[in-house]
This record gives C-alpha cells, sequence and structure tokens, in this order.
C-alpha cells in the first residue's frame, strides 16, 4: 500500500455514509460506508494499474466507485435480510 491509499478510502467513507443516511437506519448506514470502501479500494487499485491516482480523474472514479459499491452492497444485503424486516 503506498502513501496515498488511506486518504483514497476518505471519498468512499464519505459517500458510503451520506448514501447509508440516505436510505436511514443504522444497519443501512454501516453496511453502506462497507460497500463504500470496498468500491474506493477497488478503484484504486484499478487507478494504480493504469497510472491514473492523481489529479480530478483518481477523485471522480472513486466517488463514483464508492457510492456504485454502497448500492451494491445494500442492495444485496437487503435480498439477504428480507422485505420484512424492518432497519
Amino acid at each position: 500500500m503506498g502513501d496515498h491509499f488511506w486518504p483514497a478510502m476518505y471519498p468512499g467513507l464519505i459517500v458510503g455514509i451520506l448514501y447509508g443516511l440516505s436510505l436511514r437506519g443504522v444497519f443501512n448506514t454501516v453496511v453502506s460506508a462497507l460497500g463504500g470502501l470496498v468500491g474506493a479500494a477497488i478503484a484504486y487499485a484499478g487507478l494504480l494499474a493504469v497510472d491514473l491516482n492523481d489529479g480530478l480523474p483518481s477523485v471522480i472514479s472513486l466517488v463514483v466507485a464508492a457510492f456504485a459499491g454502497a448500492y451494491l452492497l445494500t442492495s444485496a444485503a437487503q435480498r439477504v435480510r428480507g422485505p420484512g424486516v424492518k432497519s
């Protein structure tokens, strides 16, 4: 992990928490934050592979991937949790 790994995870955490708060409930917020971190970590690895880890394209990619990760993980968690369970 380079020096830029942990600062690159902040957009994932922030986007994940904000998306989870929009869905309401502690469960959604925690799951969404984890999904945002996973999405940002995957984007960071991809950006390193193509040597685009600095500048505006990297920030945009991290935010988009964090949102995608948060959305996908909360959707999967809601399916596993079941429709009748309240958060």
